[in-house]
């Protein structure tokens, strides 16, 4: 547990809490949180707000596809769901994307070709987990957060082993309290990424999550790029030497900070930490219930597409329900898809208003 770590550490150390949590780039208020609540009896991370009737159960989601996707009309079932829902997307959108989630399921190339480039900063994050090797004892890693939109990168936690999924909820769930929640997070689905912890923070602040296989070709070029640049600067700073734990993250947070204060052309001149500090006011103002709007047309656009596919297995739902998170995003003009240079246009008038 994450708490006990740091506590063994302080009294290693004989240094303070704080200055434990700066070092480590880990949020003190969260881990005093814990804390008060440990004394307390009660369970360490609890959730905000509505109990669990307006809960968004991302732990059940792709089960739920699956069995309600029993035909090529939609089941009563969808309706005990969600109350309400609107037809937003043409009959000949609809069907091409039910053909590329169809291609891809049968391993085309052509239906992953597609390049998704995120135009909403604030909008939709990622993180993404790396290997280094500047360590003394040898492998390191870093846990990295991008918001996709800005190219900034929120947090770069450099360590001697990989994040685990308690670490990864405390860091998310700080930053959601720093900058606020996107609407989505994209990962790949390493189980750290996945713990159940991350999964009940994504769920307290209504951020749905995006989970893609490892290395999906339509966002490999942003993420990459971002993991690039912060290997480069990494290797700028520490040079050849190789350097101890500490060192490595207080020089990967080092660096995070001074790419996110570099000019880029692709950003007209601004720094990323302007770009989203900039960003419009309806991406700061979303609140529980346009989260859940949000989701219930997810839902029932992936549920349609499971049904058109007659196939019901869990690659199909997970398939199904990913491609309908990256229309929802294009129609709303959050996100562009891309193939070959072409862009391909959004398929319905749903608006950022529609929010």
């Amino acid at each position: 547990m994450i708490l006990e770590a740091v506590e063994s550490v302080c009294e290693l150390t004989g240094q303070s809490l704080p200055e434990v949590c700066r070092e480590l780039n880990l949020p003190e208020s969260n881990l005093r949180r814990w804390k008060e609540r440990r004394q307390a009896g009660k369970e360490l991370v609890g959730r905000r707000g509505p109990g669990k009737d307006t809960s968004f159960d991302f732990f059940t989601l792709i089960p739920r596809l699956q069995r309600l996707a029993f035909g090529r009309k939609r089941t009563g079932g969808v309706g005990d769901l969600f109350a309400e829902h609107r037809e937003k997307i043409s009959r000949r959108d609809f069907y091409a994307l039910v053909d590329l989630v169809r291609r891809e399921l049968q391993g085309e190339k052509k239906a992953m070709e597609r390049r998704v480039e995120c135009l909403e900063p604030g909008m939709v994050w990622s993180m993404d987990d790396a290997d280094v090797n500047p360590l003394e004892t040898g492998h390191g890693h870093m846990h990295v957060v991008h918001d996709l939109g800005s190219r900034n990168t929120l947090r770069a936690l450099g360590s001697q082993d990989l994040a685990d999924g308690w670490t990864v909820a405390a860091s998310l769930a700080d930053l959601f309290e720093k900058h606020g929640a996107p609407l989505v997070l994209k990962m790949d689905n390493g189980s750290n990424l996945n713990h159940r912890e991350v999964c009940r923070v994504l769920d307290e602040y209504g951020v749905i999550p995006l989970v893609s296989p490892a290395y999906y070709p339509p966002y490999n070029g942003a993420i990459e790029n971002r993991q690039r640049e912060l290997k480069r600067e990494l290797a700028h700073w520490i040079g050849t030497d190789k350097v101890s734990e500490r060192e490595l993250v207080l020089a990967t947070n080092l660096c995070a900070h001074e790419l996110n204060l570099k000019p880029r052309e692709s950003l007209d001149g601004r720094t990323a930490c302007r770009v989203l500090e900039d960003r419009s006011t309806w991406t700061r103002q979303l609140d529980r219930r346009d989260r859940k709007e949000a989701l219930a047309e997810i839902t029932l656009l992936a549920v349609d597409i499971l049904s058109e596919l007659d196939e019901h297995t869990e690659k199909a739902a997970t398939t199904a329900y990913r491609h309908a998170v990256e229309s929802w995003l294009q129609l709303n003009n959050i996100i562009r898809i891309t193939r070959n240079g072409e862009v391909l246009p959004p398929s319905s008038s749903l608006s950022h208003q529609n929010l």
